[in-house]
């Protein structure tokens, strides 16, 4: 309570705030199942502090959120249909294309690496070519950038910086919503 209604919380967007310690949405992801400490901000890093004499900012968020958000969820009647598939070695194409087959606009692909598909790349691509269907590429590795201009990265794929699988599935789906163009996808994932 004392963090919400804190001054200095404002144009924060959403924060969490778990043992005193404040996370930005975008950063924080659940690292142990039991565990007190069980939210982190692994790369980026916390916030700031709930002590017991103030809230203590040490950084603020730099990527669009909230409201200087172009999306407007009062406008979504519903999101498309985007599904999250693991890349591991020996994988194959069936999940790809039984997914767009069951309707799936999108693809997450958590994967190996800095968001490499393995055996499933030519498919993705493939896919991409004669459906449409937007292919992202994560990394399952919990930390670290995976960029749009490297060896794994195919025409038509966006790369999800550095948003886990089931965040970035989030944010295709809103841009979804706006857009299927694969570029200014990127714009998005580059921005928020």
């Amino acid at each position: 309570m004392r963090v919400a209604a804190a001054l200095a919380s404002r144009g924060k967007g959403t924060l969490v705030v778990l043992n005193d310690v404040i996370h930005a949405a975008r950063e924080v992801t659940k690292a142990n199942t039991y565990r007190v400490e069980a939210f982190q901000s692994r790369e980026i890093g916390v916030l700031g502090y709930a002590d017991p004499d103030r809230i203590v900012y040490y950084r603020a968020p730099v990527r669009r959120h909230t409201t200087q958000s172009e999306f407007d969820l009062g406008q979504i009647a519903a999101f498309p249909k985007v599904t999250i598939l693991y890349a591991y070695s020996g994988d194959d194409d069936d999940l790809a294309k039984a997914a767009v087959a069951a309707g799936a606009k999108g693809l997450v692909i958590a994967g190996t690496g800095a968001g490499h598909a393995n055996n499933a790349r030519k498919t993705l691509k493939e896919l991409y070519d004669t459906t449409g269907v937007i292919v992202v590429r994560s990394a399952r590795v919990g930390a670290g950038r995976v960029v749009r201009d490297d060896n794994w990265q195919e025409r038509g794929f966006v790369a999800a910086d550095n948003l886990l699988p089931q965040k970035a599935r989030i944010l295709l789906q809103l841009g979804l919503t706006r857009t299927s163009n694969p570029d200014e996808l990127q714009r998005m994932f580059d921005e928020y």
